[in-house]
This record gives structure tokens, sequence and C-alpha cells, in this order.
């Protein structure tokens, strides 16, 4: 079997996907920062390196070395004080790690959004990474643009319980696609598995199917006993001044007000076609029994 390296190794989809490559029978090379939850991918089968991609690019280059495939991602930073400028240190350090190891197969972990150069909020990120990582001569790059996250609705918990309510800046019946992590990391391990592309491909993944905040508001509130649960769409400021409150960065918090208006006023996210490749199994209904109501009563 390959040797696969995975950044964000300890996070929701790097932390899965290592597990799906180990029960496949990959030697599987895990990558973070040295912390108990990389210990315990140690502990799993995983060979770990200790490595903080945002400065040691040594140590990263020396992580991908001779690994037949990685998983290249931008692992999130909500309390940097200048995210972008974190964001492009790291795909900095990506480009040269993989032109200076030689690696000649990786996945990239984008966004939808992450063909546009602006208007996007974090998502311009990923944006810059996929260009960097295009240009690197000899490299087949599957590049993933999966939709918004089904684990974005657990920030909402706190506002649940302390008000009574669910809020954002996005609007409430602007219907986009959504996606558990879970699935992908399957889609990720499954592609890895195949090592079935040449040149630079993308893939986007959507999630069983369009939801509205408000219906997903109605769906969380109807499984944590608050079937009245309304959905209120903040204004602007308000949002932005919300998040800085509950401990993101004025940097951040600027970038995901900057995606909000993106999903209301550019279609962000929205009437993306899909088809049977896109389409992953996890419902929102299924993946908040399965996962918020344990956290919401936890």
């Amino acid at each position: 079997m390959s040797t696969i390296a995975v950044t964000g190794a300890t996070g929701h989809i790097g932390s899965a996907l290592v597990h799906h490559l180990l029960k496949a029978g990959h030697r599987v090379v895990a990558i973070s920062r040295p912390s108990e939850r990389l210990d315990a991918l140690k502990a799993a089968g995983a060979d770990t390196q200790p490595v903080d991609v945002s400065t040691d690019v040594a140590g990263l280059t020396e992580a991908l070395r001779g690994a037949d495939a990685a998983f290249l991602m931008i692992p999130p930073h909500v309390a940097h004080p200048d995210f972008l400028a974190y964001a492009d240190g790291i795909a900095a350090n990506l480009e040269q790690a993989v032109r200076a190891s030689g690696i000649q197969r990786a996945v990239q972990l984008s966004s939808l959004g992450g063909d546009r150069p602006a208007g996007t909020g974090p998502i311009l990120t990923a944006h810059r990474l996929e260009n960097r990582l295009k240009g690197i001569e000899g490299l087949n790059l599957l590049i993933l643009r999966p939709t918004y996250f089904l684990e974005n609705h657990l920030s909402s918990i706190g506002m649940i319980k302390g008000m009574g309510i669910n809020g954002g800046p996005q609007q409430a019946d602007a219907a986009i696609p959504m996606i558990a992590t879970a699935d992908i990391a399957a889609y990720a391990a499954k592609r890895l598995n195949a090592a079935d592309w040449t040149g630079t491909a993308v893939q986007e993944l959507l999630g069983s199917r369009e939801y509205t905040l408000q219906e997903a508001t109605q769906i969380i509130g109807k499984a944590v006993g608050r079937p009245e649960l309304p959905y209120i769409q903040f204004p602007y400021a308000d949002a932005e001044q919300g998040m800085i409150g509950a401990g993101l960065s004025p940097s951040m918090a600027g970038l995901y007000v900057e995606m909000a208006r993106g999903v209301n006023e550019q279609g962000l996210f929205r009437n993306v076609p899909r088809d049977a490749e896109s389409t992953t199994p996890t419902s929102l209904e299924s993946w908040v029994e399965q996962s918020f109501v344990p956290a919401f009563n936890g």
C-alpha cells in the first residue's frame, strides 16, 4: 500500500481521513502541532510528525518526503489577528515543501467559491492555495470544493440555550447545500485509495441536499425539544460584533461577514448543479441526531 501524508491531521476532516487510510492498509504520516490528539493518532497506528505548518518549512518538507500522496489544507485559526496573512504564510510553506519533497500526487481541501478571487471571506485563502499548487509542474492535484459544513451549526448552541433563538448574517430563505465533515474525509480517502486523476482535477462536494437556514433551524429545534425555535437574520455589523464577543478575532469575524454577503448578494454556495459524484450521504436530519443533539445536551 501507499504512504500518504495528511496535514491538519488532528482536525475533524484530517483525523477521520487518517483512520480511513489506516483501515485501508496505508502507511499514514499524520502532520500537526504536538497535542494529545496527535498522540492518539500515533496510538492508532499512524506515523506522527509534530510540525507547525505555519513556521516549520523544513519539518513539513521532511514529513512529505517519500510519500506517494498528500492531503493538503490550511488549518483554521479563528482567533488569529490577521487570518489572511497567517493562511498565506501556510500556503507558501505548503508550496515550498511540495516542490522540495518531490511529491507528485496531492488532494487539496478547498471550498465552493475557491475559484473566485474576491468576495468569499475566508475561502479566499483556499483560492490562493489552489493557484500555488496548480503552478507546480508534475503535481497531480485533486482540488476538493465542499460546501458549507454541517458542523458550523454547533456554534449556535450557546445562542439557542442563552437567547432562545438561532441566527446569523445569512438570509433565512437562501437554500444552500450542507455537508458533514465525515463525508469529506470519506471521499478524500476514496480518491487517495484510487489515485485515479492526472493533472489538475476539481471535485465539488455538496452534501445530501440543499437547506435554508430557516429549515435547518426547524430541524434542530425539533430535535432539541424547541420546535418553535426561530432563525433571525442579524444586521452585518451586529453579527460581526457577536462573533468577536464569542472569541473570533476582528479579522476572522470580518471575513465571515464577507462570506455571508457572498451568500446573500452574490450567490455563493447557491444553485450549484449536483450529480451522483458530488452528492454525499449524510443528511442534516441524521447529523443533528448523531452529532448536534449530544453536543447540545452535553
